[in-house]
């Protein structure tokens, strides 16, 4: 039998990095068993993954999901900042697995419509094998969104960047010229959404000078508001943006299904202790940038808009 992609997972992080920490990729293993089998009940039902990872059918799907999502606004601890800088600096040399990984990848969810694979293992894994490239895509795009207030003070939102990203991903695993083992799907695939989203952006543009000023001041500071939210720790980012949720034009939700909802940002924190997050960064956000509850660490965000940074300057020096 082909390697499951799980183990692949496990094989691209070395053998003396997977040795040490048996337990833990048991359990991952176990982990991405049962989201290969929401992932493969969401397509047979003929639901793509935008949709899928909002359907409460499908819990582990929604919360690995948005547990992802979380986790972009996470402090890396110390020991694992050096490793995640590394990665995305030079990939194969911090990670050799990295590529191998990528391709293998991309190979496995060929079979991803549920109709072409040639057995029920086989289905589980291409649908695994699509569900980690979309998540990978739509982080990458995430970082790039948030990094300006620009796609969000045109009306952009999450829900268009997973929109955007499962189109990219379903389109060129169909492509052939990605075949070639010489290319790199995921480094075109995330190239190309982000073509998709700034043509995406250009037309919201346009659509926004037919409205009136109210509205695009409204979404301006909205945007505004959503990319200071983004700079905090993750607890008082996730509290604030539900205190403020009118300001932003969403519901607001009750402490103990937002906790349920965020556990990476609020678990094990008491509701008197939610509360007086909310209450200290209300004051915080009124009295300036300087007094914002801000991480103390770097949050792979932080890393991967760094990176980004790094790319405009040098395209600008070409110019």
């Amino acid at each position: 039998m082909a390697p499951s992609a799980p183990k692949d997972l496990v094989a691209a992080l070395g053998g003396d990095a997977a040795a040490g920490a048996a337990p833990d990729l048991e359990e991952l293993r176990s982990e991405l068993a049962l989201i290969a089998r929401e992932v493969l009940d969401a397509r047979l039902a003929g639901l793509g993954l935008p949709e899928a990872v909002r359907r409460p059918e499908f819990p582990t799907l929604r919360a690995l999901h948005r547990d992802l999502q979380d986790s972009l606004l996470a402090e890396l601890p110390r020991e694992l900042e050096g490793f995640v800088s590394g990665l995305l600096e030079s990939p194969e040399e911090v990670a050799p697995g990295i590529g191998q990984l990528q391709r293998r990848l991309y190979d496995r969810a060929q079979g991803a419509d549920p109709g072409a694979a040639v057995s029920h293992e086989a289905q589980l894994q291409a649908a695994l094998a699509e569900f980690l490239i979309f998540e990978s895509v739509r982080l990458r795009l995430l970082a790039a969104v948030w990094s300006s207030d620009d796609f969000e003070a045109l009306g952009g939102d999450i829900e268009e960047v997973d929109a955007i990203a499962w189109a990219e991903v379903t389109g060129l695993l169909k492509d052939p010229e990605l075949a070639d083992p010489s290319v790199r799907p995921l480094a075109v695939m995330i190239a190309s959404a982000s073509v998709s989203v700034a043509k995406d952006t250009h037309e919201r543009a346009e659509a926004l000078l037919r409205t009136d000023g109210d509205t695009r001041e409204r979404l301006r500071m909205r945007a505004k508001l959503k990319s200071a939210l983004r700079e905090l720790r993750l607890p008082e980012s996730i509290l604030l943006h539900n205190a403020l949720a009118n300001l932003l034009g969403e519901d607001r939700v009750e402490l103990p299904d937002l906790q349920e909802e965020h556990p990476l940002a609020l678990e094990g924190m008491s509701r008197q202790a939610m509360d007086q997050r909310v209450s200290r960064g209300r004051r915080a956000l009124v009295a300036g940038p300087e007094k914002w509850p801000r991480r103390k660490r770097p949050a792979l965000f932080d890393l991967l808009r760094g990176d980004q940074d790094e790319d405009a300057d040098e395209s600008d020096d070409d110019d």
